[in-house]
């Protein structure tokens, strides 16, 4: 088991609503599809966070939100009173309060330098929180990718923003490197696997995808305080471990790609909306 930790990034990389990269970094997200940033974020900007995390964690917008709000290691219609990991999408949707916060500013910017062939605008956003003492709030191996649609230009970056430390014991992200630039997308099966009468996969009981990983390839660990990012590829294998902690894991994150792709996206209803009326079928990859 290896941890990942970036000693050389810090708030010395902030200038305003901007956060520099450096040649060496855009080289390894390119090769290896992931990034440690650390102290991104002042703890007064994380504190406006704080509040609006809370209120839909809380369940304060759940009326409105139907699927939008649920446990991502659960089947939909899970009780509240029993979500593991709570899931809240696209909530600057419900309370556009939320839209061009500073996270938004930091992780836009920081696409722009990542990404050199188009115009990165910002595809969707959730908060997401484990419990504490929940072994099973887990995230199971997947590509960002298995739960999209086919598209020409599949160019991701994915922000996760730690609203609070992200440790082993309470379920860091973990990944393995490399997998990004693999030719093929692995095989994504849902985690309650269903199949209609004409034997195509039915996913409106449970979001969650899973895949097989080999037992012998490396898996890393990236460990980050409050504050501080990880960002990964769309098509790097990766997950997360349940909460073994007596604390909660609070988690903000945002997906920037490339604005035409996000246009073809909404062409066909995808919004990343668990609500979205699309065929599924036509996305597993």
């Amino acid at each position: 088991m290896k941890r990942v930790i970036n000693d050389k990034s810090g708030q010395h990389r902030r200038s305003g609503e901007s956060y520099l990269i450096t040649r060496e970094e855009i080289v390894q997200f390119n090769d290896q599809g992931y990034l440690v940033l650390n102290d991104v974020l002042t703890e007064s900007e994380m504190v406006e966070l704080d509040f609006w995390f809370d209120h839909f964690t809380a369940g304060k917008e759940a009326h409105r939100m139907a699927k939008d709000f649920c446990d991502m290691s659960q089947p939909y219609g899970t009780p509240i009173e029993e979500f593991q990991l709570v899931n809240a999408m696209l909530p600057s949707k419900y309370r556009p309060e939320l839209k061009g916060n500073i996270f938004y500013k930091i992780a836009k910017d920081i696409s722009a330098q990542l990404y050199s062939k188009g115009i990165a605008e910002l595809d969707y956003e959730q908060f997401l929180a484990k419990k504490p003492a929940k072994e099973n709030a887990e995230f199971a191996m997947h590509q960002d990718l298995g739960y999209w649609p086919k598209t020409k230009n599949t160019w991701t970056a994915t922000f996760s923003l730690a609203l609070s430390d992200s440790d082993l014991i309470n379920g860091c992200l973990h990944l393995i490197p490399g997998t990004n630039n693999e030719k093929e997308l692995r095989k994504h099966v849902p985690k309650e696997y269903k199949e209609s009468s004409s034997g195509a996969i039915n996913r409106d009981e449970s979001h969650t995808l899973v895949i097989d990983t080999d037992p012998n390839e490396e898996i890393i660990y990236l460990p980050v305080r409050r504050g501080s990012l990880t960002i990964h590829d769309e098509r790097i294998v990766h997950g997360s471990k349940g909460n073994l902690s007596s604390e909660w894991r609070k988690t903000y994150i945002m997906a920037f790609r490339d604005s035409e792709t996000i246009a073809q996206e909404r062409a066909i209803g995808f919004t990343h909306s668990h609500n979205d009326e699309v065929d599924w079928s036509s996305i597993i990859h």
